[in-house]
């Protein structure tokens, strides 16, 4: 009971951590406007029905690539972090306060010198971003870069439309609630019901030529300008959805400009006798964001409960419900508490090789287990809220990537209890939910998919498959790296031979298992192709990155039964399917043509070309180890022959041209790189 009592309180502790974001759900004090309710209310964006909470907290992860802001309520006020459904009301019921928020991200300087913007700075307001003739100027260039192919756009350019898709994206979400021009949407709403009839009376007098009142007629023609902006009406009608459609109209949703236009012209289609009613939905934001603009939290909180009334009452309890789950998952945010855990049990599983005790290692697995628990319901969640298998994108097959890889590793270091499984788990579920993290900033992570993905038969089955045998392949890449790591400092930590062939079994074992899965997975990708689009195989870019999985795979196995390679070789060959598998899954992705490029992201390739040469170089390293072991006496002496030298040679120009290449690499994505 003592061994285990130090694994125990560490995993109690972490758990509890864990479902505290779970238990204690963000409340708001009495007196106070409900955000959060208001944050549950459901939306229609990207092709599926959301809380106004995820809207926000997606639109601040493209603008600040976070979900939270972070600056001071009030002058003179501490800076705090503010939740992203409270920026995004203000944004709507304040606009002028919205546009003073250091919200912007810009890393860019090039871009900070050309906008006058401060260098010691990260973060920056609309104001700030459009003083003097700034917005025109990045309207220009906008327009300029976008005509322009994305491969050939230099960092500059790339962080400068980034900085114009935000400023559109804001725009958009401060006409999507309340018309752009109205300052008490509310009394709006009122003053063009009291005066319809006068005003339509006054506008078909004025179109005839007949005596009027023109003060009503002006009245009447100010408040449409007011209440409707018809390039919202366009997008609308088009079916482009870049911002929520938020009022739900017979099982459908529209825009609020869309229905405030249906409202109008309902009423002045009538001969005579011109009354006006608008939606019940229309109604309540107004009134939410008129009384959150006077900072009346009474009434806000009380039009507030009468909206879920409605919603409630009008068949949309489901669509409420689910609005109230994901809210909660949002608040919950699983994948994060599982990147902190991974962390501290890799911490822990790389101590435990620094000391006999068995206790750090114990706690690294149960550790690593509890994050499993957790990252499979933060998986099985985003199932039941999207109605898929967790493979539709780049973002959820990351995330599932990185669980196969740590259920497998689990499943190591059940077997072998050396602690090796502990650390290729905890890092690869580290770093695939790292990169996970990454993508997010694109938006939301659970958007409509693509027509050819919109099957669940084959998403349940070829995707699932064969993203199991990308987990499997990084997981002996990920092997063959703590093996390097391991020969390395095997002067300070023990790696005799029983461990070399252990960890070489392991390895092996593993790329039977990602050559079976990737290579049945690649086979169902073709009967789907068959049905989907009518041809078997098409030479597409990623049907060709899985075909250089299964190949690569099938190598080391007939390389290492062929007797061509050994244990280093063996090791060398499975880091380098890291970088094969990299490509594979993303970088093909990146090219932006072929049928498969789901998630396109140019700003990720530099990232990946720092991954692969960081695998290049480990690689090579691995191997000038096995060289120079191979080259020393056991007196200590050196004998190295000329073969031996020239072996060593070239393996430290791989290795500095790699290191090279990581660093132009990383300072391109890190955009400094002139």
């Amino acid at each position: 009971m003592k061994k285990l009592s130090v694994p125990i309180i560490v995993v109690v502790v972490m758990a509890l951590w864990a479902l505290m974001g779970l238990v204690r759900m963000p409340k708001v004090v009495s007196e106070q406007p409900d955000i959060y309710g208001f944050g549950k209310l459901p939306v229609l964006l990207d092709g599926r029905i959301q809380p106004i909470d995820s809207t926000a907290r997606n639109a601040m992860q493209v603008i600040r690539h976070k979900s939270t802001g972070r600056y001071a309520r009030h002058s003179g006020g501490a800076v705090e972090t503010i939740p992203a459904i409270e920026w995004l009301l203000e944004l709507m019921a304040k606009p002028a306060e919205a546009r003073r928020r250091p919200v912007f991200r810009i890393d860019n300087e090039e871009i900070k010198d050309n906008l006058r913007l401060a260098k010691d700075q990260k973060h920056f307001s609309v104001n700030d971003i459009t003083a003097g003739n700034n917005f025109e100027r990045l309207a220009r260039e906008s327009g300029r870069i976008q005509s322009k192919d994305a491969s050939l756009r230099t960092p500059y350019e790339k962080s400068l439309k980034a900085v114009a898709d935000s400023l559109l994206i804001y725009q958009r979400l401060s006409k999507s609630f309340r018309p752009q021009n109205s300052t008490d949407f509310a009394a709006d709403l009122a003053s063009l019901k009291a005066i319809f009839s006068e005003g339509m009376a006054a506008v078909r007098a004025h179109e005839s030529g007949v005596e009027h009142d023109e003060s009503k007629h002006q009245q009447f023609t100010k408040l449409l300008d007011t209440l409707f902006d018809p390039s919202l009406q366009d997008g609308d009608r088009s079916g482009v959805m870049f911002w929520p459609r938020i009022i739900p109209v017979d099982k459908s949703w529209q825009s609020l400009s869309t229905n405030l236009l249906s409202s109008i012209s309902t009423a002045a289609s009538a001969e005579s006798d011109w009354k006006i009613q608008f939606h019940a939905a229309t109604k309540s934001y107004a009134d939410m964001i008129s009384a959150y603009a006077k900072e009346d939290s009474k009434t806000f909180n009380n039009k507030l409960r009468d909206y879920q009334d409605y919603l409630n009452d009008n068949g949309l309890t489901t669509e409420s419900g689910k609005t109230g789950k994901e809210f909660a998952f949002n608040n919950f945010d699983p994948f994060y508490k599982c990147e902190i855990i991974y962390v501290l049990a890799f911490l822990l599983a790389c101590g435990g090789w620094l000391t006999t005790a068995k206790w750090p290692n114990q706690t690294a697995y149960y550790l690593i287990a509890l994050a499993a628990i957790i990252h499979t319901s933060g998986l099985i969640f985003r199932m039941w809220l999207e109605g898929r298998p967790p493979v539709t994108n780049l973002y959820s097959a990351a995330v599932f990537v990185g669980w196969g890889a740590v259920i497998l590793g689990l499943i190591l270091e059940r077997i072998y209890r050396d602690g090796i499984g502990n650390v290729v788990a905890s890092s690869v579920g580290f770093v695939t939910l790292l990169v996970a993290g990454g993508l997010s900033i694109s938006g939301d992570t659970m958007e409509m998919l693509q027509a050819v993905l919109d099957t669940n038969f084959w998403l349940a089955t070829h995707v699932v498959i064969i993203t199991i045998g990308y987990s499997a392949t990084f997981v002996a890449g990920f092997l063959a790296i703590v093996y390097v790591v391991r020969d390395f400092v095997a002067n300070k930590v023990p790696f005799d031979k029983t461990n070399r062939s252990s960890l070489t079994k392991m390895i092996y074992g593993i790329v039977c298992f990602a050559t079976l899965f990737s290579f049945v997975g690649t086979v169902l990708g073709g009967i789907w192709a068959d049905q989907s689009w009518g041809r078997f195989w098409g030479w597409d870019p990623k049907e060709n990155g899985a075909l250089m999985i299964v190949i690569w795979n099938a190598a080391i196995l007939h390389a290492r039964w062929g007797g061509i390679i050994r244990e280093r070789g063996l090791v060398a060959m499975a880091i380098f399917g890291n970088a094969v598998t990299a490509w594979s899954f993303f970088g093909t992705n990146m090219l932006g043509i072929g049928l498969h490029s789901y998630g396109f992201m140019d700003k990720a390739f530099a990232w990946l070309m720092v991954f692969v040469c960081i695998q290049i170089a480990v690689m090579t390293g691995g191997l000038m180890l096995g060289t120079l072991n191979q080259t020393s006496k056991p007196t200590g002496q050196a004998a190295i022959g000329l073969p031996s030298v020239a072996k060593l040679t070239v393996e430290a120009i791989v290795i500095f041209a790699s290191f090279g290449i990581t660093v132009y690499y990383l300072l391109n994505a890190l955009g400094i790189w002139l």
